[in-house]
């Protein structure tokens, strides 16, 4: 694991940029998505994952956006369910991509679980150990951390990727104080550090500990108001 004070997160010759969510159409990432290429191997080819919901037309559209700053070509990588997050085909494509663009999208856990200790995901790491530039968009930032929501009313959690282990990611924060879920899912988990990263804000981390805010805003950390140990 790399460390910049309190933050761990794997190890790459690539740069990991947490985005906390908005619109490229209505130039809400501009800087985030600049920065993002200024960060990939631009010799390698852009990877789009949809996995957490959206359409290929809406990936295709992002592509040709990404194509229009100066980026190479790319493709939307089709893994939407766990039998494809298997396919040699589409790790292939992760595992050779000089940038990975894991978009927002509604379905949180489904992307999660979906691409969880798959091959899918080794492709993914293999990427960021070479050199690529991963993008978690809102949805894809939440991935990555040690924990996300089960998605319903128990207050369930459930394992993220792990990028992260010792963070939970919150996007489109919009205040100081953490949103009721966001705070128990640190009161489940309080040797967690809570991020809570603004709309068309990104942290990006990179190799040997640099840490980079792309955008108007800050992100901020959040504990849990549960002492450690508690139990309570």
């Amino acid at each position: 694991m790399t460390q910049a004070g309190p933050l761990r997160w794997r190890t790459g010759a690539g740069w990991l940029v947490l985005a906390g969510g908005g619109r490229w159409q209505s130039n809400e990432t501009g800087e985030i998505d600049a920065a993002a290429l200024g960060w990939a191997n631009l010799d390698r080819s852009i990877a789009v994952l949809l996995t957490a919901g959206g359409s290929t037309t809406e990936g295709e559209a992002l592509l040709e956006y990404y194509a229009d700053l100066g980026g190479p070509s790319g493709c939307v990588v089709p893994i939407f369910d766990t039998a494809s997050a298997q396919s040699a085909e589409n790790c292939q494509l992760l595992a050779e991509a000089g940038l990975v663009y894991i978009a927002d999208g509604p379905d949180v856990l489904g992307l999660v679980e979906t691409l969880r200790e798959s091959p899918a995901l080794a492709a993914l790491v293999q990427a960021f150990e070479g050199g690529a530039a991963v993008v978690g968009m809102a949805a894809g930032a939440i991935a990555l951390g040690a924990w996300v929501a089960a998605g319903d009313d128990t207050g369930r959690t459930e394992p993220g990727w792990g990028w992260l282990p010792d963070v939970i990611v919150e996007p489109h924060f919009v205040r100081t104080e953490a949103t009721d879920q966001l705070q128990s899912l640190l009161n489940a988990h309080p040797d967690c550090l809570g991020l809570g990263i603004p709309t068309g804000v990104a942290l990006a981390l990179g190799p040997d500990g640099r840490v980079v805010t792309v955008g108007d805003g800050q992100a901020t950390m959040v504990v849990s108001r549960v002492e450690k140990g508690s139990g309570d």
